[in-house]
């Protein structure tokens, strides 16, 4: 059975949206004695909330007594006060002492939005999906030693930090001039699992995930291209839709500024890796399918094997990634960043 250490100096969580992203944070602080979840809102059952944590198709039972009694969850011997609440103004948190809210909803995408959980007894934010207005986006690994202690940051996007880490390193030691990316990304829940109406205002969400496979638009260009103002209106990417329940394959098709080798680009993405991107990136020379990256703690695993060039300067680069639990993982980190700052 698992053990909780608990200790006055614990960072204090507070996971506002309990689903995929929510839930794979909580399975990962669980494990990490720098935590404490303090605090859980979503809008469904807190019955279902438990047994959601406790039993996962893709991640597995946690071996953990959990359970419900009234308006807490009990994981072994720790209390997690539950709320289920749609409006964070109604939320008065302060006696829960709370450090950190992950803002897994999906929602809220606006510091003013966001606004309410300081107001309430918060001490800072970060939002697991990219913004909509100008609140400041971090990425570990790439500008993560600039937070300026703001209360309320993003952590972009989980295609956001598998990408922008490897063409943090492609742009510094051989130019990028433009780039096209494709995402071969498992199905979400915001897709159909049978042909049905959908909300969307792309028709082909009304599709079967399950079934096909669904070209999607992506926002991962404009996302990658906050990082790198100078390749603005340079990017462009597709997310290609796949019936596998979890991980990413990213196919980054790069023009270089000069003529480079395979073997030059690998060598300088091994080192770098080794050197500045330790337990941010990897890479691999394994031949390994997408199943074998499940509950991968990585941005991004690079496949070394799969590393092209076409007339010395049309690169292309493939890595895999754990779209879930990879960016839950940076979430986390993040989580212990802006608590060491403040």
């Amino acid at each position: 059975m698992g053990s909780l250490l608990m200790s006055a100096a614990k960072i204090r969580i507070f996971i506002n949206g309990f689903g995929r992203i929510g839930r794979s944070a909580a399975r990962i602080m669980i494990e990490d004695s720098s935590f404490e979840l303090v605090g859980i809102n979503d809008l469904y059952s807190y019955e279902q909330m438990a047994y959601l944590l406790k039993y996962d198709s893709i991640y597995g039972t946690l071996d953990y007594d959990i359970n419900i009694q009234e308006d807490k969850l009990f994981i072994d011997n720790q209390i997690v006060k539950l709320f289920c609440e749609p409006n964070p103004e109604n939320m008065n948190i302060k006696s829960l002492n709370v450090d950190v809210v992950l803002q897994c909803s999906g929602m809220f995408l606006t510091t003013e939005s966001n606004f309410p959980w300081i107001k309430n007894g918060a001490s800072k934010v970060i939002i697991s999906t990219p913004v909509t207005d100008d609140t400041p986006m971090y990425i570990l690994g790439v500008n993560h030693k600039e937070y300026k202690q703001e209360a309320i940051i993003s952590n972009s996007s989980c295609s956001a930090n598998a990408i922008v880490p490897i063409f943090q390193i492609l742009d510094k030691y051989f130019g990028i001039q433009h780039a096209m990316m494709s995402m071969y990304h498992s199905y979400t829940s915001y897709q159909n699992l049978l042909d049905a109406k959908h909300y969307s205002k792309d028709i082909r969400r009304t599709r079967s995930a399950t079934q096909n496979i669904i070209p999607l638009m992506s926002s991962a260009a404009e996302t990658t291209a906050y990082f790198f103002p100078h390749l603005m209106e340079k990017l462009y990417a597709k997310s290609i839709r796949v019936p596998v329940a979890s991980t990413t394959l990213y196919d980054l098709s790069i023009m270089l500024e000069g003529s480079y080798t395979k073997e030059e680009v690998n060598k300088r993405l091994e080192a770098e890796i080794k050197s500045t991107y330790k337990n941010i990136l990897d890479t691999t020379n394994t031949p390994n399918e997408s199943s074998d990256y499940i509950k991968n703690p990585h941005s991004a695993v690079i496949n070394l094997p799969f590393t092209a060039i076409v007339g010395g300067n049309l690169l292309r680069v493939s890595a895999w990634q754990d779209n879930e639990y990879g960016y839950a993982q940076r979430l986390v980190d993040m989580a212990k960043v802006v608590q060491i700052a403040t």
